[in-house]
């Protein structure tokens, strides 16, 4: 104890200790701890050898969540990784849910929107995910949600179906997340409009770019929506580097993966989650066949399996 400076609290160094032991046992690098946490490798450095001028305790919850993904990921289940997108539509579903009013997560395509929606869908009891088509009606959007929500598999009316859908909902703490939401006709969106009210429940609506352009015009005909909207963050656009750099860590477990290597892999992913994770780093493990992970193998790979062109 005494070798750690006063303001790291017990708690505090109990953890790096445990980092410490965690490393040891899994022979993990620590600085690929640090980018799956999302901390520089100089910092998590200064954490764990007690010189780090200020309390640890926030940069040590980030450590604790990083090695909790390490170890998921040890298997073959496909852990999430805390991405600025991944965070955002968490947000989302929580000030949703929270408030009982509607969140709307517009992304570009391939930044890991729908992933997160389900993923917290997944792990968050009461909350039911249905992904919208252009072809839905309000029909087949009131059946969907009746045997969604409600169970409900017998005959009945559209209105005993929407009156179930409402009464399983009602004063409780449910989420609906409507994923592909930008294809969705007015007619549908004025019924889950219409279903938040009796309901008294969040919606996270969730969709492209498009989405915005939907429903953002003011005097439009879904003002009622844009005045029960309490969290519209801006169109996510792309994942940042830090994101691909957690990704791609995250990818490649415990290995060292150059900035380099991040870079080139990010510049050629666009900004796309989806690029990145299910073309380039799939394309290196299935193509690698023991080499070194370094820039050439990158561009290589980038080249010959994906015919993408140079961003050297």
């Amino acid at each position: 104890m005494s070798n750690y400076p006063q303001h790291y609290t017990p708690d505090d160094i109990s953890q790096i200790e445990q980092i410490k032991a965690w490393l040891s046992e899994r022979g993990y690098k620590q600085a690929a701890l640090a980018r799956l946490a999302r901390v520089s490798s100089s910092t998590l450095s200064q954490i764990l050898g007690g010189s780090y001028a200020t309390s640890p305790s926030k940069m040590l919850v980030n450590v604790a969540n990083a090695m909790k993904h390490a170890d998921d990921t040890a298997s073959d289940t496909v852990a999430p990784v805390e991405t600025s997108v991944f965070r955002l539509a968490l947000t989302a579903c929580q000030m949703a849910r929270r408030y009982r009013n509607f969140a709307v997560l517009s992304a570009f395509v391939g930044t890991g929107k729908t992933f997160a929606v389900r993923h917290y869908q997944r792990i968050t009891p009461n909350t039911y995910l249905i992904e919208a088509t252009p072809t839905m009606t309000v029909q087949s959007l009131i059946k969907l949600l009746a045997r969604t929500v409600a169970g409900y598999e017998g005959k009945g009316s559209i209105d005993d179906k929407f009156r179930a859908t409402v009464d399983s909902l009602a004063n409780t703490d449910s989420l609906l997340i409507v994923d592909e939401a930008d294809t969705l006709t007015p007619h549908v969106l004025h019924t889950l409009r219409r279903l938040r009210d009796l309901a008294n429940i969040g919606i996270v609506l969730a969709g492209t770019e498009h989405l915005t352009g939907l429903i953002r015009p003011a005097h439009g005909q879904f003002d009622q929506i844009r005045s029960r909207t309490g969290f519209w963050p801006e169109t996510v656009k792309a994942i940042t580097a830090e994101d691909a750099g957690a990704l791609i860590q995250a990818a490649f477990g415990d290995e060292d993966v150059s900035d380099e290597v991040i870079k080139r892999l990010y510049a050629y992913s666009k900004g796309s989650a989806r690029m990145l994770i299910e073309g380039l780093v799939a394309a290196i493990q299935q193509f690698r066949n023991g080499r070194e992970l370094n820039v050439a193998l990158v561009d290589a790979v980038a080249k010959q399996a994906l015919c993408l062109q140079s961003v050297a």
